[in-house]
């Protein structure tokens, strides 16, 4: 269905009874969007809500806030479990006679067709109206996107309306971007199962200069990485391209062709061999002296591979785990889990599952065609053979580590093991306010957050700018 015809059928919806507003995908950013997220290592939520507690209260009573929020994160999760004659059942007998099971379903299918799987509860946050009712909106992150959804709930407690809503805003590029000191080419480059499209910026001018190559993290990403509003490619590509670099962008094979990686996919057919590729048809530029990539979150992962094989000139790698990517997922899912002060029942059996099927990649006991926590075992059988850091010690090129500290998916600390492995032939930057998009922020960092718009913090720009420079 086509993005009016949509909105004219939800519309309509509301029309009929002012409980329910299902958003759908649009341009303005809030769309068929790809996470950095999703993130390094997909993280994968809960999907068994708690049941909600009924409540009774009475006029003289206080409504807590903590309940209802509670009680709208479980409905939220009700729904993503196909729990819709449930959340029906929940309601104000009023709301519900219009809130149907078969309608509640037709909202959640239209707003999260294009959003992929259900991933976590991002936030969860409360307030109370004048005259008395309350509001609780629940950030729900998917693996395309994020929806806000936004419970209602009259003055004794009782969830009385429902609107699911895109996050708000666009994209906007960033102050030290200079769009007059570039020029922009469309390529396409080879990959077996399909052809990428690829954006080349390229400085104004004649003289030689040197050339980056930028690698996506884990996701369906495109060329500029499109988050929400932000893209974390377009403003690094539009960056250097600004101070003198010639930059090369493209959409991943999992974005742009029939190939998921719950398909018998390695590390190098969702990451490396594309980028070899983009290495070798960025020396073909006349004017490109010198080719480096630069890998974000997996992509950073792999660079040492891709340099590697590519015969690359140097690497930077940006949020970029120095373990095993495996491994961080218990982590990031606690984070997650935890944003908003609490981890159900539900929440801690799917943080111990996720150990338990860790446990297993870490001791190699799952066979190469079954998926294990959302990827092919080809896939995971494919990085426990890899060791990044090993890698990276063995090349004699040099490299740039940057780390942002707000980061809860890859840690910070991984800097460190970065240092051991490469050594002086590296230099490295730690960012207090960067979080793993390397977006400057406070207070604790969340997947909603990448969907607030942001861009690419300015020092992270300067500071490749001043290494590429000494190359």
């Amino acid at each position: 269905m086509d993005t009016p015809t949509r909105r004219r059928l939800l519309a309509a919806l509301s029309a009929t009874a002012a409980t329910a507003l299902s958003g759908c995908s649009s341009d303005d950013g809030a769309g068929t969007e790809t996470p950095t997220q999703t993130p390094t290592g997909t993280p994968t939520a809960t999907r068994t809500p708690t049941a909600t507690e009924e409540r009774t209260t009475s006029e003289e009573e206080t409504v807590d806030p903590a309940a209802l929020r509670t009680e709208a994160r479980e409905l939220t999760v009700a729904l993503a479990d196909g729990e819709f004659e449930r959340v029906s059942d929940a309601l104000t007998d009023e709301a519900a006679e219009v809130l149907t099971p078969e309608r509640l379903e037709g909202a959640w299918q239209q707003a999260t067709g294009d959003r992929g799987t259900f991933r976590a509860i991002a936030n969860v946050t409360h307030a109370e109206n004048d005259d008395g009712t309350h509001v609780v909106l629940v950030g729900a992150t998917f693996e395309g996107g994020v929806l806000n959804f936004r419970w209602g709930f009259d003055a004794s407690g009782e969830p009385n309306s429902l609107f699911i809503q895109p996050p708000q805003g666009e994209y906007s590029p960033p102050e030290y971007v200079d769009q007059s000191a570039f020029e922009e080419t469309e390529l396409t480059l080879p990959s077996p199962a399909c052809d990428l499209g690829a954006t080349l910026s390229l400085p104004t001018g004649d003289d030689p200069v040197p050339g980056v190559v930028l690698v996506h993290g884990s996701g369906p990403n495109d060329r500029d990485v499109t988050i929400g509003p932000n893209k974390v490619f377009r403003d690094l590509a539009h960056g250097l391209a600004t101070r003198g670099y010639a930059v090369l962008r493209y959409d991943k094979r999992t974005y742009a062709c029939d190939v998921s990686v719950t398909d018998d996919v390695t590390i190098d057919d969702v990451t490396v061999d594309d980028a070899v590729t983009a290495v070798e048809r960025l020396r073909e530029e006349e004017r490109v002296s010198a080719v480096h990539v630069a890998g974000h979150s997996q992509g950073g992962l792999a660079a040492p591979r891709i340099a590697r094989c590519a015969d690359a000139d140097g690497m930077a790698l940006l949020a970029g785990p120095a373990g095993k990517l495996w491994e961080l997922l218990p982590m990031q899912n606690r984070h997650i889990f935890g944003l908003d002060g609490e981890i159900s029942d539900a929440e801690q059996r799917r943080i111990d599952d996720i150990a338990a099927q860790v446990e297993r990649i870490s001791n190699g006991n799952f066979s190469e065609d079954e998926d294990v926590l959302g990827y092919d075992g080809s896939f995971w059988a494919s990085l426990r053979a890899y060791d990044q850091t090993a890698v990276a010690a063995d090349l004699d090129i040099p490299t740039i580590v940057q780390q942002g500290e707000r980061d809860f998916q890859v840690p910070p600390s991984d800097i460190e093991d970065w240092k051991a492995a490469i050594g002086d032939r590296g230099t490295y930057h730690s960012y207090p306010s960067l979080d793993h998009l390397l977006f400057a922020g406070s207070g604790p960092s969340s997947l909603a957050k990448y969907y607030e718009p942001n861009n690419v913090d300015v020092d992270v720009v300067a500071d490749l700018d001043a290494w590429l420079a000494a190359q």
